[in-house]
C-alpha cells in the first residue's frame, strides 16, 4: 500500500512539475556552438538578443532526411546544414554539393536526387533555373505546390524554354501575386 501511495506521489509530482513552464524555446548546446552545428534540446532556457544575433539561418531542402530552416553560426559549412536536417536521404546525391563551402544567411541548400540532372542545381547563386528544374526543385519555391510545378514542367515541355522569367504568368494559376512571391528566386538560362 506504502508503495502505491509513493508511486501516486511521484506520478503527481511529476506532472506539476512538468506543466509548469509555461515558455519552452530550442536552443542548442554551447560546443555545437562552437562548430556551427547545433543538437537542439527543448529546454526552458530563454535565448537572450545577442545570444541569437550570433546566428544565420539557411534553408536546406531536397534529398534530406528533415527538409526546414535551420540557425547555424558564421563560418559554417554546407555539412553542418546537412547534418542539421538528419543527413542525406539514400536517395541523394551528396557529391553535387561542395560540402566544404561556407554558408550564408538566408541560402537554400538543395540536395538533388541520385538521377537528377545537377545542372538543375545551382548552388552558386541560389536562384532555381526554372529551364532546368524538375518538380521537386520547382516546388522549393513559395507558392509552387505539386499541380503547379506540373503546370511548369507541361508549359515547357509545349512552348519549349523560357526567354524570360515573366514568361511565367502565362501559366493558368501563375498570376502576379505568385510572381511576385518567387521572381527573385528564380531565373532562365
Amino acid at each position: 500500500m506504502n508503495k502505491l501511495i509513493v508511486l501516486i506521489l511521484m506520478f503527481g509530482m511529476s506532472l506539476l512539475v512538468g506543466c509548469s513552464s509555461s515558455e519552452t524555446v530550442m536552443t542548442a548546446d554551447t560546443e555545437s556552438l562552437n562548430t556551427g552545428v547545433s543538437n537542439f534540446e527543448d529546454t526552458t532556457e530563454i535565448v537572450s538578443a545577442t545570444e541569437t544575433a550570433t546566428f544565420f539561418y539557411v534553408y536546406v531542402c531536397g534529398y534530406v532526411e528533415q527538409p526546414g530552416v535551420y540557425p547555424l553560426k558564421p563560418g559554417a559549412r554546407i555539412c553542418d546544414a546537412l547534418e542539421l536536417a538528419g543527413g542525406v536521404t539514400a536517395d541523394g546525391k551528396p557529391e553535387a554539393l561542395d560540402q566544404a563551402q561556407r554558408v550564408e544567411d538566408g541560402q537554400t541548400i538543395y540536395v538533388p536526387g541520385r538521377y537528377e540532372d545537377v545542372e538543375n542545381v545551382d548552388v552558386d547563386d541560389g536562384l532555381v533555373d526554372i529551364n532546368k528544374a524538375d518538380k521537386a526543385m520547382l516546388m522549393t519555391l513559395p507558392g509552387i505546390g505539386e499541380s503547379k510545378a506540373e503546370m511548369i514542367l507541361q508549359y515547357r515541355e509545349e512552348h519549349g524554354a523560357f526567354e524570360a522569367v515573366e514568361d511565367l504568368m502565362n501559366i493558368p494559376g501563375i498570376k502576379e501575386g505568385v510572381y511576385n512571391k518567387i521572381k527573385d528566386s528564380i531565373k532562365v538560362s
